[in-house]
């Protein structure tokens, strides 16, 4: 192990350059098992305040979540968050997989995290500057245990500062939702927020144009709050798509104002209603993944077999044994033959099995490394010893946890 400047073990000293390096890289292997269990991130962002932008975020994330995809919603606005108060979320139901006391029909499909999620007092500024800002929004994607997402929906502040700017260096695959309204004092500022995605490689999914129009309550015509046309004008312009325009409802705003807004249907909204077009779009053009192969609370172990005895090496294995724990207890065993070529690399085929656990007698950095990039947590340099025996060694040392 390399050696800090104090003469001693890089853990005897936390801010030596050797313990730093050492936690970053720890930091940087957490935040690719969380990303790739995300399917897609979008970043919906804007080009000014007051556009309505965390309102569409936030409904998008419910309308995505009520089609029964699993979706997360990340506020990275530090300085202004919103999301809790409008979905009327007080305290954390399990910070630690940011889940709420949500509705019954989204408590296992939406998670939600924000920094208000930690603050004692939600009245009290936050005045960080760039570094500290940048560390949560990796702390976000790295403490928390999101799981596997269809959908990650990221609500950022208005501008191209500093924490669009960090999704776009943490989070690779983000792509950028851009809200806007009719008026060219906005369509000024989103010009500039497209000109941000190109210089930092941030591919645009498109425009919105938020509060193109009012329907009188008394006749039902419509009536042009900020003009119209300005969005789909910008994005012909840019060629981007204009991904719809939404118009503008009271009851939305009343309903996120009280924090409501997951009382909201497309029966009693226009937003809602207008916002279903958009989704079936995105569905389309980001389409979920497939099923969880990892059923939550339970554990699949994999020991590769030689012979029917615990292969020396990985790369000698002929098959693997798969046995299931849930609740400290073995329920199944099988054995399957090892991967042909055709079938992809082994950590691939690890990861389309189930598997959480790979238990083995000898293993390679490298190998190490991919396999914990499909969160598969490797125990190596065990004794040959029978499949099962090995699990109950490890149970024994390392309970599941409880519930």
């Amino acid at each position: 192990m390399e050696k800090c400047p104090h003469e001693g073990d890089a853990k005897a000293c936390a801010t030596c350059d050797v313990a730093t390096k050492e936690k970053k890289s720890a930091e940087d292997l957490a935040l690719c098992r969380t990303l790739q269990q995300i399917r897609h991130k979008i970043l919906v962002m804007s080009g000014k305040g007051g556009v309505g932008k965390s309102s569409l975020a936030v409904s998008l994330a419910v309308a995505l979540a009520r089609r029964g995809y699993r979706v997360g919603l990340m506020d990275v606005d530090i300085h202004g968050p919103n999301v809790l108060r409008m979905l009327g979320l007080k305290e954390a139901f399990d910070l630690q997989h940011a889940q709420f006391q949500l509705p019954p029909e989204l408590f296992h499909r939406l998670k939600v995290i924000s920094v208000e999620a930690v603050m004692k007092n939600r009245e009290i500024a936050v005045i960080w500057r760039g570094p500290l800002k940048h560390q949560l929004i990796r702390q976000f994607l790295t403490d928390i245990q999101w799981g596997e997402l269809d959908y990650l929906i990221i609500d950022a502040p208005p501008g191209t500062g500093d924490e669009p700017m960090s999704v776009a260096q943490t989070i690779p695959g983000a792509k950028a939702l851009i809200v806007t309204t009719p008026q060219e004092i906005s369509l000024a500022d989103v010009r500039k927020s497209l000109n941000f995605c190109q210089k930092v490689n941030l591919e645009v999914l498109g425009l919105v144009e938020n509060m193109s129009g009012y329907a009188c309550p008394h006749c039902g015509r419509e009536v042009p709050l900020f003009k119209k046309g300005g969005g789909e004008r910008t994005a012909k312009a840019y060629k981007v798509p204009l991904l719809g325009t939404l118009p503008f409802d009271p009851r939305m705003v009343e309903a996120a104002d009280e924090g409501r807004l997951l009382e909201l249907t497309e029966e009693d909204s226009p937003f809602f209603r207008a916002l279903r077009p958009m989704v079936n779009y995105l569905v389309k053009v980001l389409p979920p993944g497939p099923a969880p192969r990892r059923e939550p609370g339970v554990w699949k172990f994999a020991v590769p077999l030689d012979d029917g005895s615990p292969a020396a090496r990985l790369t000698e294995a002929r098959e693997f044994a798969f046995i299931t724990v849930r609740g400290q207890e073995l329920t199944s065993q099988e054995t399957r033959p090892a991967p042909a070529p055709e079938e992809g690399p082994l950590p691939v085929w690890l990861e389309e099995q189930g598997v959480t656990h790979l238990l083995t007698r000898s293993l390679g950095d490298k190998a190490r490394e991919l396999l914990q990039k499909k969160g598969i947590e490797v125990v190596s340099d065990l004794p040959e010893a029978e499949p099962a025996t090995l699990v109950s060694q490890y149970l024994a040392a390392h309970p599941q946890p409880a519930g």
